[in-house]
């Protein structure tokens, strides 16, 4: 019970509330789409080395948290006046001790007209690392869009094969969905999520895996769009190639989404800067859309290498006409 208490134990599936700032029209497939997937890294930046990666601090300092939040909201804004429709991000704090208690997401949807966010992350206290433990975490990911958001659902996805007391204060990974609603009365699907890390092989990223399967084939004859941080190796990609670090990829599953839809980037264009490293040298963000939809363009964005340790992957997107 106190774990409960102290920890937020999320159901199997519940609703997610919409926000509106502004009306919002639904999409018309005649015209392009354009999405962006990005894992924010909390807005910590990389000038510091974080534990989970075997660095020293627990924390970003309030400098780097304001500047790390300011580079992020500019590239935002330069992607939206671009013509952005769609941003699913990831590892966005909105209640965290680390980054002051500041809700980012507050900041980044400034301008757009609606947005959904889960918690993935959430905890009163969470006691770990020691000496400098991390304390009231409150971690996001979220759909922000200037079209109509629909039903939105937070998906749990299986976590990693620890003891109870352990996983009770570690991240509960979920599938965030909406149905938004277009011009032609059909429905394009979006999802954004946000996998383990540090699984080992121990068969986690493939129970994630199946369930977002399962969710594409759910959409039937509905487009779908998904987006993330899913720390899976492109298809085709040499985990060997990475040394120390081709220990954290031992399950190559990510064939389970390619049979049944289309991915970007290509092999080569990399998004994940390991620490120290001045560009990124692995692709662990991606983007999927069903068959219904092409991709017309795609690209990885270079951000500051300093910024965070994941580069956004954009693409514009065309959806096929309605046949009946």
């Amino acid at each position: 019970m106190l774990l409960r208490l102290w920890n937020w134990l999320p159901p199997s599936e519940r609703a997610e509330p919409v926000v509106q700032r502004a009306p919002a029209r639904p999409h018309d497939p005649a015209l392009p789409l354009t999405v962006l997937t990005w894992n924010l890294q909390f807005a910590g930046t990389r000038r510091q080395h974080y534990f989970y990666d075997g660095g020293p601090d627990t924390s970003p300092t309030p400098e780097n948290v304001r500047d790390g939040m300011a580079a992020i909201q500019r590239v935002l804004n330069e992607q939206r006046a671009a013509g952005l429709d769609i941003a699913l991000l990831q590892e966005v704090d909105r209640d965290s001790a680390r980054t002051g208690r500041i809700d980012q997401l507050a900041t980044f949807v400034e301008g757009w007209e609606n947005w959904v966010s889960t918690p993935y992350y959430r905890s009163l206290f969470v006691p770990h690392p020691i000496p400098h433990p991390l304390g009231r975490i409150d971690l996001h990911e979220a759909i922000v869009a200037r079209c109509a958001l629909g039903t939105t659902r937070r998906i749990a996805l299986p976590g990693l094969q620890e003891p109870p007391l352990r996983r009770a204060f570690n991240l509960h990974r979920a599938l965030l969905t909406s149905a938004l609603p277009l011009a032609d009365g059909r429905r394009l699907h979006v999802a954004v999520t946000h996998l383990s890390a540090f699984s080992r092989g121990d068969g986690t990223m493939g129970r994630q895996v199946d369930v977002i399967r399962r969710w594409m084939e759910s959409c039937v004859d509905d487009p779908f769009v998904l987006g993330g941080d899913l720390n899976l190796l492109a298809p085709g990609d040499d985990r060997t190639r990475l040394g120390k670090d081709a220990g954290e990829y031992l399950e190559d599953v990510i064939g389970r989404l390619t049979d049944v839809a289309d991915r970007v980037p290509g092999l080569g264009e990399h998004t994940y800067l390991p620490p120290g490293a001045p560009r990124p040298d692995r692709t662990l963000d991606h983007l999927f859309v069903s068959r219904g939809v092409s991709i017309e363009h795609h690209r990885v964005v270079e951000v500051p290498a300093w910024l965070s340790d994941h580069w956004p992957v954009l693409a514009r997107l065309r959806i096929a006409p309605k046949t009946r």
